[in-house]
């Protein structure tokens, strides 16, 4: 069983590496102002952010705004894990849809708002130990339904903007593939209040992510993924 067990976190860390090598290497960067444009439909175009801590994760909240082609699916955010491809995926079958998996259990939240040609602010709590997870989505709250209980996300991330893993660390399908901006990604390794959500919806003063910081972002883009000013301000 100890030599299972080791060849399976030999095999782990090959895939964390391999990953690395073939996006090419990693930079921290305060990315305030920009955006990561997905130009166009591809199964080979994303991000892949470098986590400041690996958990294990009992409870999570991710924030982020998007600027999305509403006539398609979309994935939002995606983190895999050795033993869950779908550990913590943010997801948009249809305008207004979003549907959350945690360790492969999901949910789907239907008609909340979603603002066509507009920034979008998203924000996602789940807490582990209560198993009770909602989003946020332009200031508006979904009700808090339990989805998973007494689990933690466990294992090395590999987190993903752009597109869905379907396998640890691949498996793209470009009909699964995000078109539009990503910018403000930020990450907690708790569930955040309601002040500092709302803080965040409405860009006032929040505290940043600890687990991802758009401040101090580690980060690679593969296949032509665009950094570019986010254009969320007007012209004096």
């Amino acid at each position: 069983m100890n030599s299972i067990f080791a060849d399976f976190m030999v095999m782990e860390k090959l895939v964390v590496l391999l990953l690395l090598v073939t996006c090419g290497s990693t930079k921290s960067e305060d990315l305030t102002g920009k955006a990561f444009t997905f130009p166009s439909v591809s199964a080979t175009r994303y991000a892949t952010l470098t986590p400041d801590m690996e958990g294990p994760f009992s409870a999570v909240t991710l924030c982020l705004r998007s600027f999305p082609d509403n006539s398609r699916t979309q994935t939002l955010f995606s983190l895999a894990t050795p033993s869950h491809q779908n550990a913590f995926l943010l997801y948009k079958p249809k305008k207004g849809n979003y549907r959350v998996h945690v360790n492969d259990k999901a949910h789907d939240f239907f008609e909340m708002p979603d603002n066509q040609n507009e920034w979008n602010s998203v924000c996602w709590t789940w807490d582990g130990k209560t198993g009770l997870t909602q989003v946020w989505v332009n200031g508006k709250r979904s009700i808090r339904v339990k989805i998973t209980t007494d689990t933690v996300l466990a294992g090395t991330p590999i987190i993903i903007l752009g597109q869905d893993q379907d396998t640890y660390g691949g498996g793209f399908d470009k009909n699964q593939c995000f078109v539009g901006d990503l910018t403000d990604v930020h990450m907690w390794n708790y569930a955040l209040d309601i002040c500092e959500i709302q803080n965040y919806m409405n860009y006032f003063t929040f505290t940043p992510g600890n687990v991802l910081n758009w401040k101090a972002l580690n980060y690679k883009v593969n296949d032509e993924v665009l950094v570019e000013p986010n254009q969320s301000g007007g012209c004096n």
